[in-house]
């Protein structure tokens, strides 16, 4: 389903398209820059530089830019692939996000899968996430184990070797704990923990004052990357 689409200094991790074809017209758009504001059964599909979406959808939504703009209720699923990425409102199906920069806010009644450099949640996630990116930082509430991996543990730039500097925020609830990987993590004051959290990073974590700790297992890092761990 996916058009092919090359964005020149995007480096985004690609993966397979959640979106699924429902009943009813499907509304696209491909240039430059566009803009559609919607109320419809059916699907969008946007694809440009700088492409944004409003309104209603009852199927699934697929965007494709260099910058991407997303305020919608949307029934289906959505896949959103762009250098920076920003997406309000609320989704009932699978959500697929590939970005150098990634904002969600709203609510994700489905699972979420969220690929990027940065990225911030603050929403409401019924079913959990995925997340790998080189800073994450979390201010919403998840229903569902969570999993977060920073970037590899070291990479080649330049021809020199350069540490993995991860990071990770949490600063909102995970209801049902998981698993967060990276090379540094710190809880802010309005952090909560509800469930089995295991966090494997190269220090033991940040805490405020007063925070409880005790569902939370840490594990040091011995040279594994967080996406192999």
């Amino acid at each position: 389903m996916l058009k092919p689409l090359f964005m020149a200094g995007v480096a985004a991790v690609l993966a397979t398209a959640c979106v699924q074809a429902q009943d009813g017209p499907t509304t696209t758009f491909d240039g430059l820059a566009g803009s559609r504001t919607v109320d419809t059964d059916g699907n969008v599909e946007m694809n440009g530089a700088a492409i944004t979406l409003k309104g209603r959808v009852g199927g699934y939504v697929e965007m494709n830019g260099a910058a991407v703009d997303v305020d919608a209720e949307i029934g289906g699923d959505l896949e959103a692939n762009g250098g920076a990425v920003d997406i309000r409102g609320s989704v009932d199906g699978e959500s697929l996000i590939n970005g150098g920069a990634v904002s969600l806010a709203g609510q994700y009644g489905g699972p979420v899968v969220a690929n990027g450099g940065a990225v911030e949640f603050r929403g409401s996630f019924t079913d959990g996430f995925r997340v790998n990116a080189g800073a994450f930082e979390f201010s919403g509430e998840a229903n569902a184990p969570v999993n977060v991996a920073g970037s590899g543990r070291t990479r080649t730039m330049f021809g020199r070797e350069r540490a993995d500097r991860s990071e990770i925020e949490i600063n909102g609830s995970l209801t049902q704990g998981g698993q967060l990987c990276a090379h540094e993590v710190r809880f802010r004051s309005r952090a909560e923990i509800g469930g089995p959290l295991t966090v494997i990073a190269d220090e033991v974590p940040s805490y405020p004052a007063g925070f409880d700790s005790s569902l939370i297992t840490f594990q040091e890092r011995e040279g594994e990357r967080c996406d192999e761990v």
